[in-house]
């Protein structure tokens, strides 16, 4: 869908809204985006609200069992982390050597698509 690469000392919550306006420039491509998991960085009734409110979307926290004990996939979690190790996979991302955000971003399109013309030979 998109990519969006900001500073690391960035809070989650704090600096969501870049990149929620970053998907909904891009909205009409997405009609049935509804729900939108996130990880328990993004928890909050506050900040949940006002993302509602604002985009109309639904946030999913997903949160692991209170009895887990060692190592449980989680719901929708590891698709995520799959990406990633796609994303590995890309020598160019291994490391950040971009001076530039959107040089980064860029470079994780030019993955993907790498991926993806891979797998579809």
């Amino acid at each position: 869908m998109k990519v969006v690469v900001t500073a690391a000392n960035l809070n989650d919550r704090k600096d969501t809204t870049i990149r929620l306006e970053k998907i909904n420039q891009i909205r009409d491509r997405f009609p049935r985006l509804s729900t939108i998991w996130v990880d328990r960085g993004y928890s909050g009734k506050a900040f949940i609200l006002a993302t509602l409110h604002t985009f109309y979307w639904c946030f999913q926290v997903v949160v692991p069992p209170r009895e887990q004990k060692g190592f449980v996939v989680q719901q929708k979690r590891w698709v995520v982390e799959c990406t990633f190790a796609w994303f590995s996979r890309f020598c160019r991302l291994n490391r950040e050597y971009e001076l530039l955000p959107e040089t980064s971003e860029a470079f994780f399109y030019v993955g993907m698509i790498q991926f993806l013309i891979k797998r579809l030979a």
